[in-house]
């Protein structure tokens, strides 16, 4: 028996049963940052709770695919009272009050053979003043 991989597979289970998490921390105005589902981040110098809620849909083109359309990964954000929906291609931004969400990109890529476990989404979101 492998007790190095029984003992990440412990780890993994654990780590991806954690529920919903307060702000972790403060993210400066501008800055890039990844939050997983659950997680949320404070805008520092600002009184906005950033929130990452989960992927709904994921039809990007997988990498080892050729498509004629990218698609698009949905992912549902809480910004302040504000419930958000941003698609990774089509709709990546919207203004809330006075600042403006950017979903960048969502991680991991897509690979036809691997379907993405929704806890090991990844949003690699900025806010800036709008």
């Amino acid at each position: 028996m492998d007790w190095r991989a029984l003992g990440l597979t412990a780890w993994a289970a654990v780590a991806c049963s954690s529920g919903p998490t307060g702000p972790s921390e403060d993210v400066p105005l501008g800055r890039a940052f990844t939050l997983r589902p659950g997680e949320s981040v404070t805008i520092e110098s600002t009184d906005l709770i950033v929130s990452f809620e989960k992927v709904t849909e994921d039809s990007r083109c997988p990498a080892d695919v050729t498509c004629v359309w990218a698609g698009d990964a949905v992912v549902v954000l809480r910004v302040g009272e504000a419930s958000l929906e941003l698609r990774s291609t089509t709709a990546p931004e919207s203004v809330v009050g006075a600042y403006r969400v950017r979903l960048e990109r969502v991680e991991p890529y897509v690979y036809g053979s691997r379907p993405i476990p929704p806890e090991a989404y990844r949003a690699v979101l900025r806010v800036t003043r709008s």
